[in-house]
């Protein structure tokens, strides 16, 4: 329904009536006059009708007025377009309206009120199509009427005329005179349009600063774009396509931040944003990447820089330059992913950051994994391809590069399950992960992250690879151990062990049923033996040889485990049981047989060392002789068995001792323990008291021992044990052929000539007894440095040996008469006993220096004794027989005198300390001699008695 006004005098009373052609138009008081539910046209013959009945000229050009606005109102609703009839061949509405507002201007050329008739009358022409009419009822406008209330939208409308005529600088000084007149919209619009201009007069940049101009009044203060009303959403999006083709134009991205009006506004990411589609639409993806990365270069922190650079992303991909797309994709993660110091990140990464991550981290990481493995098959092309001709340096470089692209994918992997910890696929994602490091040769961390798979995951990704990550575990481990870093660490191997060996167990335990679980629990019995864990060994080595179905080789293996920790822990009892089980799994023909026996018999070597503190020697070399049954042709056995010999022999066992030896000697004449076996023998016979046997042995070692001292010393003892044996003939032959053959040792040499001289004296030939008595002495008077205690013993024994032989002859010698014939002889054999007594006391040896004492004495004393009982010349008066003995007396009495004073010399020696049988006999002696002084009994004297 269309509302028409009119303006009616309000001050008519109902007191002063007049008729409407009276009625003056007075504009202090109006008052609206409704026309209600009436049609255009109807409105417009109301008005028509009224025009009539009033007289005053501004109230008729005011309903003219009207009449023209009603034309125009009907004209806009009907949308008519520019043709000037309709369908019906009636004149249009707008064409109307014009006729309406120039007869306006005809009939009233001067009214104040003409500014809206051009106005409108422009806009009719305009919408009628006819721009040149337009223009003129603007241009006449805006020269009329420059304070006209709606001039700025007059000058907006001529602006737009000109523009669309390509009249640029016209349309640059109309819109210009628009921002000096407007505020709001139109100013806004202005500013757009100017922007335009300059656009087309190919001012760029000032283009850029008033396009900048609406975007900065829009979005004042950071005004957010989601806040904008309808119409001024379109503004600021036509405003920010116009500025990304403005600023293609002086150098795209770049120029953004060299100009002032937009470098610094917050919403610059927009233009970033649209310039870089706009690119993208053209399919010109380096320039679309390009304007992106310049935003995320300037602004990594800011909150649209993640999905510019996802946009930079999309440009490669849509481009197909997947290369590029994968570095940015790495820097995408690097910027904003977890460990990144991208401040949106403060309270947890944004969804559709993490959106991206979760795609960009697994294609990275299967790109760089299928990188590694492309490698690996290169290499391994090579080498077989090339057998006789590998180009190591490629090889070097192909290995180089693959653990380098390993490494990145393990990295990815790890950032994966570190940005999405409770992702359902990371159990998955964390087997990929400990794949790659285990690939880049990065055994710790891979086997971290398979036990993880394996004994701790938090889903079930991965569930069907928790076995076989147990076991890469345990690889891992024995590969670091195994790997140049550590090799010369003892420490660290000992340590990454003990890690390997708790994996193994939990393997073993987890996943007993797995075909691989024995041959786990075995190596870590292994490493626990290696880990010198020997309890913990032998505990896990039981449960493998305790289970029902073991491979017979992994038997062997538990049983050598369990015996070499036996041994270790020196149970040396319950090792000799386990290799004894061990052996019985082994051929008896193979070397490892011939090992383990080795093996056994070390361990009853050394238990028979515990044995014998437990029990003794005896049982300790009965414990050794085992391993002639256990071990028979095991060469420890003939050293166990030498021992076992030796050791009865140090017990004085010496019939076992000898049963031993012998049979040593006849089964092993070759072995390199065999010369000691006679050696043995002949001590054990020398003990056994069989001398002949040992004299015997002695012999075979001078004829055939290798060492020279060792046949020289057979030769002194073979004599000496015929001597014992009473062979004295032998003895002689042998003592001889030492005595000329060995001059050195001269202690050894002098004992050959003592025993020669004593043997020679067993069989009574004297002359030789005395031949090497002779020898002892000249041998010790001549020996210089090499004289020593023994020998001086040995000359002063001689001395006293040859004064008895002496003594000897002169006890043998009769006197017969006369006396001066028998007594020289008698006296030469006295003098030359008494030299040699003296000659041995000469010595200074108490020995014989009281021996010789006593027997000089007994020369005396017997030389009177033969005095006295020397027959008498026959036919001697009784007086002169008398006279004879008292003669005879006087010559024996100073030998008595002298016997006396020798055995007291003796005896003198016992007042300083000194006894011996000598002495003693001395003593007897005297008593014989002078048995008033020295052989009175002792009074005994019981004090009880004299007290009483």
């Amino acid at each position: 329904m269309c509302i028409a006004s009119l303006i009616v005098l309000s001050s008519c009373t109902s007191n002063n009536t007049q008729t409407l052609g009276q009625l003056r138009y007075e504009e202090e008081a109006e008052q609206e006059i409704e026309f209600e539910n009436l049609t255009h046209e109807e409105v417009i013959e109301e008005y028509k009708e009224l025009i009539d009945l009033f007289e005053d000229k501004k109230l008729k050009e005011r309903i003219e007025r009207r009449i023209a606005d009603v034309y125009m109102m009907d004209a806009v609703d009907d949308q008519i377009d520019s043709s000037s009839e309709d369908d019906d061949g009636e004149i249009s509405e707008y064409v109307a309206a014009i006729k309406a507002y120039r007869n306006i201007l005809e009939r009233y050329p001067n009214s104040p009120d003409n500014a809206e008739v051009f106005y409108q009358l422009a806009k009719a022409y305009d919408l009628e199509g006819q721009q040149r009419e337009a223009m003129g009822m603007l241009t006449e406008l805006v020269q009329r009427h420059p304070g006209y209330v709606n001039i700025s939208e007059a000058h907006f409308r001529k602006a737009d005329i000109h523009f669309n005529w390509q009249e640029y600088d016209q349309a640059k000084a109309s819109y210009m005179a628009v921002t000096r007149l407007s505020t709001g919209r139109i100013l806004l619009n202005a500013y757009y349009m100017l922007g335009w201009v300059h656009y087309k007069q190919l001012a760029f940049e000032p283009g850029v600063n008033a396009f900048a101009f609406v975007l900065n009044t829009i979005l004042i203060d950071g005004r957010d774009v989601a806040t904008l009303d309808k119409a001024e959403r379109p503004l600021v999006d036509d405003a920010i396509h116009s500025m990304s083709l403005t600023l293609d134009k002086i150098g795209g991205a770049e120029a953004i931040a060299e100009i002032p009006s937009i470098a610094t506004r917050y919403y610059s990411w927009m233009l970033y944003d649209h310039l870089g589609d706009y690119y993208l639409e053209k399919e010109l993806y380096e320039q679309s990447a390009k304007t992106f990365r310049h935003f995320v270069r300037l602004f990594p922190k800011s909150k649209e820089a993640p999905s510019l650079h996802y946009k930079l992303i999309q440009s490669y991909t849509k481009g197909k330059f997947p290369r590029q797309a994968l570095v940015e994709k790495e820097r995408y993660i690097r910027g904003y992913g977890v460990n990144s110091t991208y401040p949106g990140n403060t309270e947890g990464i944004r969804e559709e950051i993490a959106s991206q991550l979760i795609v960009f981290l697994d294609e990275l990481a299967t790109f760089n994994y299928s990188e590694g493995q492309t490698l690996i098959g290169a290499i391994k092309k090579e080498k077989e391809s090339k057998k006789d001709n590998i180009d190591l340096v490629k090889i070097e470089s192909y290995s180089k590069d693959a653990i380098v692209s390993f490494t990145r994918a393990a990295g990815f992997y790890g950032e994966y399950i570190q940005t999405f910890p409770l992702d359902e696929r990371v159990d998955a994602v964390r087997f990929l992960k400990a794949e790659s490091h285990f690939q880049a040769y990065q055994y710790i961390e891979a086997a971290e992250d398979y036990e993880r798979v394996a004994y701790a995951p938090i889903g079930s990704s991965a569930e069907e690879d928790a076995a076989d990550s147990g076991y890469a575990a345990i690889l891992s481990y024995q590969n670091h151990i195994d790997s140049p870093a550590i090799e010369n660490s003892k420490r660290k191997v000992a340590r990454f062990r003990a890690v390997a060996v708790e994996s193994m167990l939990r393997f073993s335990k987890k996943f007993d049923a797995d075909v691989r679980s024995p041959t786990v629990l075995t190596n870590a019995a292994e490493y626990l033996f290696g880990l010198n864990q020997y309890e913990r060994a032998i505990s896990v080595a039981q449960d493998l040889v305790s289970a029902e179905s073991l491979d017979k080789t992994l038997m062997k293996t538990a049983f050598g485990i369990m015996a070499h920790s036996y041994f270790k822990l020196e149970r040396y009892v319950d090792a000799e049981h386990s290799y004894v089980s061990q052996r019985g799994l082994v051929a008896a023909e193979s070397e490892e047989y011939t090992k383990i026996s080795e093996r056994i018999a070390a361990t009853v070597f050394k238990n028979s060392a515990v044995v014998e503190l437990t029990l003794g020697k005896r049982a300790a070399a009965f414990e050794l002789l085992k391993l002639k049954t256990l071990t028979p042709n095991s060469p420890i056995r003939i050293t166990a068995q030498y021992d076992a010999a030796t050791i009865l022999l140090g017990i004085s066992e010496w019939g076992l001792a000898i049963e031993e030896l012998q049979e040593l000697s006849l089964l092993y004449p070759d072995h390199e323990l065999a010369v000691e076996f006679p050696r043995k023998l002949a001590l054990a016979f020398e003990k056994n008291v069989d001398w002949t046997k040992a004299a015997n042995t002695y012999l075979g070692l001078y004829k055939s021992d290798p060492d020279p001292e060792i046949k020289r010393e057979g030769l002194f003892l073979a004599a000496t044990m015929f001597e014992k044996a009473t062979n004295y003939d032998l003895a002689i032959k042998y003592f001889k052929r030492y005595a000329y053959n060995y001059e050195e040792p001269f202690d050894t040499r002098m004992e050959a000539r003592f025993h020669l001289a004593t043997n020679y004296e067993l069989i009574d030939e004297i002359g030789k007894h005395l031949y090497w008595l002779r020898r002892i002495i000249a041998g010790d008077s001549k020996a210089g440095d090499l004289r020593t205690e023994r020998s001086r013993w040995l000359g002063a024994w001689s001395n006293a040996k040859y004064g008895d032989y002496f003594a000897s002859e002169f006890r043998k010698k009769k006197l017969r008469q006369p006396l001066q014939r028998s007594l020289p002889k008698k006296q030469e054999f006295f003098k030359n006993a008494s030299d040699r007594y003296q000659k041995a006391a000469d010595y200074g040896i108490l020995e014989f220096v009281t021996m010789s004492s006593y027997k000089i004495g007994i020369l005396y004393e017997t030389f009177a004794t033969h005095l006295r009982g020397a027959p008498k010349p026959s036919g001697l008066s009784g007086s002169d027989t008398l006279l004879y003995s008292e003669i005879i007396e006087e010559q024996a009495a100073p030998f008595d005198a002298l016997a006396v004073e020798v055995h007291q010399a003796n005896l003198d020696k016992a007042w300083e300390g000194h006894f011996n049988s000598w002495i003693a006999q001395s003593f007897g002696a005297l008593s014989k001699l002078y048995p008033d002084r020295y052989n009175k009994q002792e009074v005994g004297v019981t004090y009880g008695e004299e007290i009483r």
